[in-house]
C-alpha cells in the first residue's frame, strides 16, 4: 500500500497574523473570536473579521503553554494550563497567531501571548477535538 499526503488546500484562508481576541467556551463548543483572517485567491489578498467553532472538544485534553518570554533560541521557562485555567488566567489577553497546525483530532496554534502592559510572551494552545471546525465571516 501507498499512501501520499497532499499539501494542497481548499480553503483560501490563512491564521497566519490573526488574533484571537476572545475565547468562548459553551457547552462543548470553543469558538475564537479573530480579529481578522486573510483570503489569499489569484494575485489577491482580502481580510475579515471572523469565528472559528471548533465542536465537540474534550476541555481536559485542550491546553496553553505560556513561557516567560517571546520565541528565540535559549532556555526558556513557563507555566502548562488546561484551557479552562488559562481563560481564567488571560481573560483579556490576545493570542497573536504565528503558525497552526491541524491533524485528525488536534489543532495546534503557536504564537505570542499579548496584554495590556506587559511584554508579549510566547505561546502555545492545543485543542482537541472530534467535531466540526466552523468558520464565519
Amino acid at each position: 500500500m501507498k499512501l501520499i499526503k497532499k499539501t494542497i488546500s481548499n480553503i483560501p484562508f490563512d491564521l497566519h497574523d490573526s488574533r484571537i481576541v476572545k475565547m468562548k467556551v459553551n457547552d462543548d463548543n470553543l469558538t475564537l473570536h479573530l480579529d481578522q483572517v486573510y483570503e489569499y485567491h489569484k494575485d489577491s489578498e482580502k481580510f475579515y473579521p471572523a469565528n472559528l467553532t471548533f465542536t465537540d472538544i474534550d476541555l481536559e485534553e485542550c491546553h496553553a503553554l505560556v513561557f516567560d518570554k517571546g520565541m528565540g533560541n535559549g532556555a526558556f521557562s513557563g507555566v502548562r494550563y488546561n484551557l479552562q485555567e488559562y481563560l481564567e488566567k488571560y481573560p483579556d489577553a490576545e493570542f497573536e497567531i504565528i503558525t497552526d497546525t491541524y491533524n485528525m483530532t488536534t489543532t495546534v496554534m503557536e504564537g505570542y501571548i499579548y496584554r495590556d502592559g506587559q511584554e508579549a510572551v510566547a505561546g502555545i494552545i492545543s485543542l482537541w477535538t472530534l467535531g466540526e471546525v466552523i468558520a464565519e465571516f
